[in-house]
């Protein structure tokens, strides 16, 4: 990195496992951070616990972590001009709106999420610079500032390799590519597959392989999604997609899916952004997609059954 380069200030809006994650990296990278959190934490820092393959204790490294509510952010009357979204799908538009007046009309924005949300943004910030991002990182959190970084992947970002200067590069795996929508739709047939089930079963990933129904639900919803894309044109990307799924699997057995997470800790999920959305366009095509129809319909039915239970559903 050139020894002239000024570090931007990075803004957070999704302080979740993820977001939390890229907000340690930043600033162990040496980039100021804010987190757009609805309230002010309890904590100012965030404590990272970094899992490693072969080792038998996580690795701990604390960061001081300046956050600003919505409503201080506004009267700071400071313009965003770098901003992480990591929010849930279901909550991403809501969360821009509230905060659309601070965002610079030339910021760049990096969309990293599950989902398809992202491809209603460019009506709302139709002159901001959007950069739709995946990851196979998985992160979850034990404590509201305590996030495990449990399994290392890699972030793609439809991007040039300009940008890679302003990311965390040192401490996570990240790649520019010219292809982000065929790999936004592999990703995104691969939580279709999986994430629902995770929930549904409450288990951790690669458990799925090891349940016979699991297994056999797994392989028709792949057959759906292969569907899909054949009227889409884009199959031939996704010709090895149920190997794809299993091999995910294995090498995230131990992670707990997003979905999990969301029905354990009550909170509600982005079915209507992943299943939802293959069945919307599914509709469209006049394919009959039954299976994802059934995921689709079991988590709505847990997600009530949390909210009889806890009252509430929490957005974060």
């Amino acid at each position: 990195m050139n020894s002239t380069f000024i570090k931007p200030t990075w803004y957070i809006l999704g302080a979740g496992a993820l977001g939390c994650l890229w907000a340690s990296y930043w600033r162990q990278a040496g980039f100021p951070v804010v987190l757009i959190t609805p309230r002010l934490r309890k904590h100012a820092f965030i404590e990272l616990h970094i899992k490693r393959e072969g080792q038998s204790q996580d690795k701990k490294t604390q960061v001081d972590i300046e956050q600003l509510t919505i409503d201080q952010l506004a009267a700071s009357e400071n313009l965003i001009e770098y901003l992480l979204v990591s929010t849930k799908a279901q909550h991403t538009l809501e969360a821009i709106a509230a905060i659309k007046q601070t965002i610079s009309k030339h910021a760049t924005l990096l969309i990293l999420q599950n989902g398809m949300a992202a491809k209603q943004l460019p009506a709302l910030l139709p002159t901001q610079n959007l950069i739709t991002g995946i990851t196979t990182d998985g992160a979850y959190r034990t404590e509201q500032n305590v996030v495990v970084h449990a399994g290392h992947g890699v972030t793609h970002f439809g991007c040039n390799k300009i940008l890679l200067q302003y990311l965390p590069t040192q401490y996570l795996t990240i790649e520019a590519c010219h292809d982000i929508e065929i790999r936004q739709w592999q990703k995104f047939a691969v939580n279709c597959a999986i994430n629902g089930l995770t929930a549904i079963y409450q288990c951790r990933n690669g458990e799925l392989l090891n349940n016979p129904e699991a297994r056999q639900r797994l392989t028709t919803i792949c057959d759906e999604i292969f569907s899909v894309a054949k009227a889409l044109g884009i199959s031939e990307h996704l010709t090895q997609i149920t190997t794809q799924v299993e091999d995910t699997l294995r090498a995230t057995a131990e992670n707990y899916s997003s979905m999990y997470q969301d029905i354990s800790h009550s909170r509600s999920t982005e079915i209507d952004f992943i299943n939802g959305c293959l069945c919307e366009i599914a509709e469209k095509y006049s394919i009959s997609c039954e299976e994802n129809q059934r995921v689709i319909q079991e988590i709505k039915n847990l997600e009530a059954k949390q909210l009889e239970k806890s009252g509430t559903m929490i957005s974060e």
